[in-house]
């Protein structure tokens, strides 16, 4: 095992009447304010991925602190014998073996043979993070792209990425988070670089395992969360469980004590989780294969 620690107003018209105090005459001409513009509804895209999927795997999108509105998910695909299943989970779902098995908070879904898919859910939870879970449930492999959005009242500024918790800089990375305790953790994958800054999906088999090749880079994320479910404070940086009993893999060392980085060097089996504030992650089992399996 390798032990690692890483560190609105609304205005609205009215109208004012001015009775006469002297010389006999009526009441004034009425002057009325000029009535307030309507509210525009604004569409921001919030993210989208393209996507190639075995039959029978699955990957995610992860949207972070997105604004209060209305979401919505479209995936479309391109064989329509191909069934893709969507499904938008909170973020704190590990995996989907876990969201089949009934053990992830789904709060919409969208199942069969029709496409394109498209699920709509009011966002009221100021600093969620939703995963948007898609499935293989065809027969061959298949290739298609998200899209999420919010429709608010009024344009909103899309943020910049918020740095990662522990990442260097003066400013206390905890600084405007919602306060602890951690009560939960969640390790994930992050990134697959399979060389070059090329990018693909992380997926996962039928059995679970998340795959992964020789000769790739490979980024996990660590996340912590107080019992609101919100991402909070923390006093401990993380500390990272590696199992891997055949030298899989090489750690890299990081900047950012949330993030582990490694590279695969050959065909395997291996585990990764983590711990908090003495809260215990999920294990992640990760398969490394060779291209094409």
């Amino acid at each position: 095992m390798i032990r690692s620690t890483f560190g609105r107003a609304v205005v609205s018209g009215f109208m004012i009447t001015t009775l006469a105090t002297c010389g006999g005459g009526g009441p004034s001409t009425p002057t009325t304010s000029p009535s307030a513009a309507p509210v525009q509804q604004v569409r921001t895209v919030l993210g989208n991925a393209d996507f190639t999927l075995r039959a029978g795997s699955a990957t995610f999108k992860a949207i972070d602190n997105p604004p209060l509105g209305m979401m919505d998910v479209t995936v479309d695909w391109g064989n329509t014998a191909n069934r893709i299943d969507v499904y938008w989970a909170d973020g704190r779902c590990p995996g989907f073996p876990q969201l089949q098995a009934g053990q992830c908070t789904v709060l919409a879904r969208a199942e069969g043979a029709a496409k394109p898919k498209r699920l709509t859910l009011n966002n009221t939870t100021p600093n969620a993070v939703y995963n948007f879970w898609i499935y293989n449930a065809g027969t061959t492999t298949e290739s298609g792209a998200l899209e999420v959005g919010v429709t608010t009242n009024g344009p909103v500024v899309v943020a910049s990425p918020t740095p990662l918790p522990g990442g260097g800089g003066s400013t206390d990375p905890r600084t405007g988070l919602p306060p602890g305790p951690v009560t939960q953790a969640k390790v994930a994958v992050r990134s697959i670089d399979t060389g070059g800054f090329n990018y693909r999906d992380p997926q996962q088999d039928g059995d679970g395992n998340w795959v992964v090749h020789p000769g790739e880079f490979v980024v996990f994320d660590f996340s912590q969360r107080n019992g609101a479910g919100e991402k909070c404070q923390w006093i401990k940086d993380p500390e990272w469980d590696v199992t891997d009993d055949d030298e899989i893999v090489e750690v890299k060392g990081s900047s950012q004590p949330f993030l582990l980085r490694m590279d695969i060097l050959h065909k395997g089996y291996f585990e990764v989780t983590g711990e908090i504030d003495g809260i215990k992650a999920n294990v992640l089992t990760v398969v490394s294969v060779s291209q094409g399996q």
